[in-house]
């Protein structure tokens, strides 16, 4: 008996695991993982058996023809140089299922233990990022999203989120008291590491999973009492949210409804004060008062100066000019922006604008809290101004659109693999509302492929997506219920299936959780 033919199970768990680890630690791991198993496919022979073996496959093949769009939108393409590169990128959407179908299916045991090792990448590249949110590497860390190292921190969002779910799985399913303490543990940290790096991505679409659940397994007793209580949770959680955000946005609205300080001549120390009534920044508004109005320059400049390293022309740490984030914080204060105004600022206040915060208020907020306000603030500025530039929510709005327009002209086909950022430059030059260095994609993975393929291919992605839902029924499994919920909702927002580790992501678990032998029900 040969060597592979004796440890090939091995090896293919062992390999498999080095995706799972990838994903959350190292990108080239995820490819030497992929590799290894192809070259573990060829050293096993066999392979016109195993090729049949996934012809006969139906739901193999749907899962790997999804790729077939990207080739066909070959026929409609021009730019063959993005279209080569997005063909290379989407290959384990095809290579995945093709491979691993090729194997005898993971028992619950190996898959446990696969996803044992996964959820342990997990924890450690967020053991990783506190240590440098704690200044292990001497870095001034500004923004918390960049606090996920290995990955962008949407997609770090979303593997923090699918071991949140797992980890309570195996909470509830393991016996063995240690195992079940490790797993508590787990479940305890990623919870509070979710808050901590404040994910938003990954704390939306837990807590939209959270309400899938509660009401999934809810309708399914039998019990009157049940059903009943679970609607009930439902709503007493959907309705807690609505008023929570209700609640911010009225705190947004009392913070701007004061009265305008009125245009004065000189500040009190007799510099005749800017005020700026005509260009397009005129009607830019920080807490109900105008930021470019009641200007002592000279003064606060050198005020400034005298208080902060940073030089009054120079950038704050997020890269922006600090004169407008010094600007906008003073006018969130409800002051004229004079030398006085820069005297009185705390020294946390100017360490705060260093670090490029624009209002006072953010100084008290939480991460949710913090991020519904700017939202609110991009939204008005968006109603009032028609300004979407640097604003995420407000871009992601202009990019649907744009989406939406492509595809009507383009309303069968779309406009091939190649062309998809081409078509978006050239909308968003023909319509002018966001500067040209903003212009990119959907950031919807469905508009995406309606955009791509047109309405057949849109259409195709759709039933690629609902097929193990509705024809294999795999809402019946915990593990892929919450799966396929965090990926689709992620596709809402997010181009998810166009990086690297959002395809494997997607391809790897939704492979293994549809072939593994036992499904993970409670």
């Amino acid at each position: 008996m040969s060597f592979v033919s004796t440890y090939s199970r091995n090896m293919y768990l062992f390999f498999l695991m080095f995706i799972a680890v990838g994903l959350s630690l190292s990108k080239p791991l995820i490819t030497l993982g992929e590799l290894c198993i192809g070259f573990l496919w060829l050293l096993e022979g066999n392979h016109l058996e195993k090729i049949k073996r996934f012809f006969k496959n139906r739901t193999a093949l749907i899962l790997s023809s999804v790729y077939l769009l990207t080739l066909l939108g070959l026929l409609n393409t021009t730019n063959f140089d993005f279209a080569v590169d997005d063909i290379r990128r989407k290959f384990p959407l095809f290579v995945l299922p093709f491979l691993i179908v090729s194997f005898k299916p993971l028992t619950n045991k190996e898959f446990r233990l696969i996803f044992s090792v996964y959820v342990g990448g997990v924890i450690t590249a967020s053991l990783w990022s506190v240590f440098v949110m704690l200044g292990g590497l001497n870095e001034a860390i500004i923004d918390k999203r960049d606090l996920s190292r290995f990955t962008s921190h949407i997609r770090f969002g979303l593997e923090v989120s699918l071991a949140i779910f797992g980890a309570f799985y195996y909470t509830i399913k393991t016996t063995d008291k240690k195992q079940k303490i490790r797993w508590i543990l787990s479940f305890g940290w990623l919870v509070a590491f979710l808050f901590l790096l404040n994910l938003i991505t990954g704390i939306a679409v837990t807590a939209i999973t959270i309400i899938l659940l509660v009401f999934y397994y809810g309708i399914r007793y039998n019990k009157i009492i049940v059903k009943l209580s679970a609607v009930t949770v439902v709503i007493v959680i959907s309705v807690s949210l609505v008023l929570y955000i209700k609640s911010c946005y009225q705190e947004y609205l009392s913070f701007n409804d004061v009265e305008v300080l009125p245009i004065q001549e000189y500040s009190p120390k007799g510099e005749k004060l800017f005020h700026d009534t005509i260009s397009s920044n005129s009607f830019r508004m920080e807490n109900g008062n105008y930021i470019y109005r009641n200007i002592a320059n000279q003064e606060i400049e050198q005020a400034w100066n005298q208080r902060s390293k940073i030089n009054f022309n120079g950038f704050d740490n997020k890269g922006q000019q600090i004169r407008f984030t010094i600007l906008r914080f003073i006018t969130s204060q409800g002051k004229l922006k004079t030398e006085e105004a820069i005297n009185e600022l705390t020294p946390e206040e100017i360490k705060a604008i260093e670090n490029g915060v624009s209002n006072f208020r953010y100084l008290d907020m939480n991460g949710i809290e913090l991020r519904l306000h700017k939202i609110f603030w991009e939204i008005e500025m968006y109603n009032k101004y028609n300004v979407a530039d640097g604003h995420s929510v407000m871009l992601r709005w202009v990019y649907w659109h744009t989406a939406i327009n492509i595809v009507k002209d383009n309303m069968f086909v779309g406009v091939g693999t190649g062309d998809v950022q081409d078509a978006f430059n050239k909308k968003h030059e023909e319509r002018d509302i966001i500067s040209e260095k903003y212009w990119r994609r959907a950031h919807n993975q469905y508009l995406t492929y309606f955009v791509s393929f047109g309405i057949l291919g849109g259409i195709y992605f759709l039933i690629f997506l609902f097929y193990p839902i509705v024809v294999l029924k795999q809402y019946r499994d915990y593990l892929y219920l919450c799966f396929i919920s965090i990926s689709m909702l992620s596709m809402l927002t997010e181009d998810t299936l166009e990086t690297q580790v959002g395809i494997t992501f997607f391809a790897y678990f939704n492979t293994l959780l549809i072939f593994k032998k036992r499904k993970s029900s409670f």
